[in-house]
């Protein structure tokens, strides 16, 4: 197998999942469709993006009905919302032709005769493009054209087909009200929640700020942090946060002299929701934690523009604010920001 061309192995990945000819007769009501397998974005901002999405579909199914395909990295987010059960996990690096976990999953996928898949990888491999067919679902739907292995393409009228717009185009197509499954989801993690009574953290005077790289553009500089932080005080108390210690090392000194209290483990934490939960607000850039703020929890982001917004509709959860302005206006359109009734 490595001594082929790309093109000979597609041609090899093909033949292995039955060939090219295939009888398909497109049926419109796709959400009448029971037993349903959703491969979900193994990037992790479109992962937290859809998820409200899979919980929408996941209603009312058991677990013989629903399956979720997912990274193992996301597992401690989906058993926090309930669907550890109804998943089967890959590790990335071993989902190779050859390789127990490629043939392990093809035998859990088959186990069961799927009526639909839904595959959500945009820039998906052969290996997963392979058991997407071998659901042998007959309405294969995809991001992008891959036929034989898709035969549904999802499309919108969207001028930009962000992962969002194809969110909003799936709520559409099974008839789900997205204001519904945002507020499920929510739900679903205060349900699910292990929450200590006797860790509060803050008072609602306190916002996090989260110095996570963004997603793309420049990562946060000592300067911002500094002026946002004077910005805020003494009105607001500043609590800095990131996926890892590394991600804080190059503002130890700013914040050293500002005395901001950082926690680095917040964002991989399982009691993730229960710990936001105590807090108004988070100031973030478009990073790959923002998303989940944004869409599994009730904190209100406080999101700062960049050249590229990643297609975030806005939303009365968020505020947005150029990351040049004057930051002194920003910290009192947040104090009337977080004063609204939601």
């Amino acid at each position: 197998m490595r001594f082929r061309s790309a093109q000979g192995i597609r041609h090899w990945f093909e033949k292995k999942s039955g060939g090219q000819n295939e009888m398909f007769q497109y049926k419109p009501d796709l959400s009448s469709n029971k037993k349903t397998v959703i491969f979900l974005p193994p990037e992790q901002d479109k992962f937290f993006i859809i998820l409200p999405f899979a919980m929408a579909l996941s209603e009312n199914k058991g677990q013989d009905d629903f399956l979720v395909i997912a990274d193992e990295e996301n597992r401690y987010i989906l058993r926090g919302l309930g669907l550890e059960r109804m998943s089967l996990f890959y590790n990335k690096d071993t989902m190779l032709y050859g390789e127990y976990d490629f043939f392990e999953m093809e035998k859990r996928i088959q186990e069961t005769k799927w009526e639909l898949c839904i595959f959500l990888q945009d820039n998906p491999q052969l290996p997963f493009l392979y058991m997407a067919r071998a659901t042998r679902a007959p309405y294969r739907m995809g991001v992008k054209q891959e036929f034989p292995f898709l035969n549904i393409t999802l499309q919108s009228s969207a001028a930009s087909e962000n992962i969002y717009a194809i969110r909003e185009f799936l709520y559409k197509t099974f008839a789900i009200d997205p204001k519904k499954a945002e507020k499920g989801s929510i739900q679903v993690t205060q349900k699910n929640e292990k929450l200590n009574v006797n860790s509060k953290l803050s008072t609602s005077s306190t916002i996090l700020l989260n110095l996570e790289p963004p997603i793309k553009g420049e990562p946060w500089s000592e300067h911002e942090v500094y002026m946002i932080c004077k910005a805020f005080q003494p009105t607001w108390r500043l609590i800095t946060i990131a996926s890892t210690s590394k991600q804080l090392e190059p503002y130890a000194k700013v914040m050293e002299e500002l005395e901001l209290r950082s926690n680095p483990v917040l964002l991989h934490s399982e009691s993730i929701f229960s710990v936001l939960r105590q807090y108004p607000a988070i100031i973030s850039l478009n990073s790959l934690h923002s998303h989940l703020f944004l869409n599994l929890s009730r904190i209100n982001v406080l999101m700062l523009e960049q050249d590229d917004d990643y297609g975030i509709p806005n939303h009365p959860q968020m505020l947005k604010f150029n990351r040049d302005g004057n930051y002194y206006s920003y910290s009192k359109l947040v104090a009337d920001f977080l004063k609204k009734p939601k």
